[in-house]
């Protein structure tokens, strides 16, 4: 008799392997891409100045917030490239193409002061920087994300993160500095995306993809979790961003620059430590603890916002980091997405950023739409934001399914004593050699055809090895098989 289909949550939990973890954090390290972390965090450190600090891009009297501007072409490039993903990847695996993202990102960064120069011309020229720009936000990001998942590299991901929000605060202080002349800031968000780009083919070697062959389709149960979790998505930018608008009021320098502001990175960075190791771990516990504080931190900002209006350093301190602690979880489950379902990166992640440029934009409508009906308003913002985000958590996009996004992922074979436990496994229990080979790639999440593609087989051939393992093992699915390996007991070397 065949199992269920739909396993309860605590099946879910207990896919999830605990492998040891050999040599922790210095493995870690040594794992990551170091060109391929920095140079994606010099790209978020560009959205971040044109997206939060709009003073790089504009610099005409009156001022103009055209932020809408760069976030509908990002909104509308994201659209193309989730509906297109296998030209849009083709094109952002070229150099030129690529050199050319990152060339507009740069002038869109640059006419900002040039309008200056130009004063009849100044607003034309002001909004085709936002257009510019924009088209950074999706080109860029869309090829970055691309990378990491064709090289695996999910810390180096996790790192970027972090890298980018150590990188924000010197240069908000900077920019948040009188003395700075509009040239110099407008250089310094200039250089971050020809940078960037620059340390994308710092090793284009490195980029053996696991998609060569054409990556699957979702079906429409992954369909559907794809979508919930970019409506999550989309519903905690909404709030956060208007939030942060109602607090800021169109410019964020003093947000990322200060004393207060030293202590919420520091908060980040100890934050980062902790997400870094349950990523790590594959934790079921820890991924629903996780879950549990993402909730807690969101109601929390929603609760502060009287508060963040008056100015209190600890609501301000809380918005900050509950921005950088969905900013990183979610880009990991993107990524955890795209390797447990292998779906095409570019749709995945094109997904992801049209919720996250609509939901920008849904922040920025929310607060312009505050500030016309009066402070009453805000009262009743509150309570809004309150149901979203309950709704987001509880309904849309919940703890259960990230378990279940993670309990996808193959098995993390980042240690030797991995294979060394299939090996005496398979030794023990009289199973062949090339047995042995289908036994290993079973328990790493491999599906049967894939592995007959590895091994240069046929399909039934396959089926009749994993048969014949599970017979002489006594069990009846993978899962059984997996627990098997990581209960088995093997000399450390």
């Amino acid at each position: 008799m065949q199992k269920k289909t739909t396993e309860s949550h605590d099946g879910l939990l207990a896919q999830l392997v605990h492998l040891p973890n050999e040599k922790g954090a210095a493995r870690i390290l040594a794992s990551i891409n170091w060109p391929f972390a920095v140079g994606f965090a010099l790209c978020q450190t560009w959205n971040v100045l044109c997206v939060s600090l709009p003073d790089p891009i504009t610099y005409t009297s009156p001022f103009l917030d055209l932020r809408w501007v760069s976030l509908s072409t990002a909104l509308a490039l994201s659209v193309a490239a989730a509906v297109c993903p296998k030209r849009a990847r083709k094109a952002l695996r070229n150099r030129r193409f690529n050199l050319g993202i990152g060339i507009v990102a740069a002038l869109g960064s640059m006419l900002g002061p040039l309008s200056a120069l130009v004063p009849e011309l100044s607003v034309q020229l002001i909004y085709l920087a936002a257009i510019a720009v924009g088209v950074g936000f999706a080109g860029l990001f869309l090829a970055w994300f691309d990378a990491f998942v064709g090289t695996r590299d999910m810390m180096g991901l996790a790192i970027s993160v972090v890298v980018a929000t150590t990188l924000t605060y010197p240069l908000a202080n900077m920019l948040a500095s009188d003395q700075m002349s509009p040239w110099v800031s407008a250089a310094i968000a200039s250089i971050l995306p020809l940078a960037s780009i620059a340390l994308l083919w710092r090793n284009p070697k490195s980029a053996t993809l696991i998609f060569e062959r054409d990556p699957a389709k979702p079906d429409a149960r992954r369909k559907r979790l794809l979508l919930r979790f970019c409506l999550c998505l989309f519903l905690v930018i909404a709030i956060i961003e208007a939030v942060r608008n109602l607090l800021l009021n169109g410019t964020a320098i003093t947000f990322y620059a200060g004393v207060i502001n030293l202590g919420a990175l520091a908060l980040k960075l100890a934050c980062s430590v902790w997400l870094l190791a349950i990523f790590d771990a594959r934790s079921a516990d820890g991924v629903s603890a996780l879950y549990r504080t993402a909730f807690v931190l969101l109601l929390g900002v929603v609760l502060c916002i009287p508060y963040l209006l008056e100015g209190n350093w600890i609501a301000h301190t809380l918005l900050d980091l509950s921005s950088f602690f969905f900013q990183l979880t979610m880009i990991m489950v993107a990524f955890e997405i795209s390797i447990g379902f292998s779906l095409c990166p570019v749709l995945v992640f094109g997904y992801a950023r049209t919720a996250w440029a609509a939901g920008a934009l849904a922040g920025i409508g929310l607060e312009q739409l505050c500030r016309t009906v009066g402070v009453e308003a805000v009262q009743a913002l509150a309570v809004v934001l309150g149901l979203a985000a309950a709704v987001a958590f509880v309904f849309v996009f919940t703890e259960r399914d990230c378990v279940e996004i993670l309990s996808s992922l193959p098995l993390p074979v980042h240690t030797p004593r991995f294979k060394r436990q299939c090996d005496h496994l398979a030794k023990r229990s009289g199973i062949s050699d090339r047995e042995s080979e289908v036994l290993t790639l079973v328990a790493k999440g491999r599906s049967a055809s894939r592995i007959a593609e590895d091994l240069s087989v046929s399909l039934a051939t396959v089926n009749s090895h994993v048969h014949h393992i599970y017979q002489k093992l006594g069990i009846h699915s993978r899962q059984e098989l997996i627990d098997l390996i990581e209960n088995e007991r093997v000399l450390d070397e």
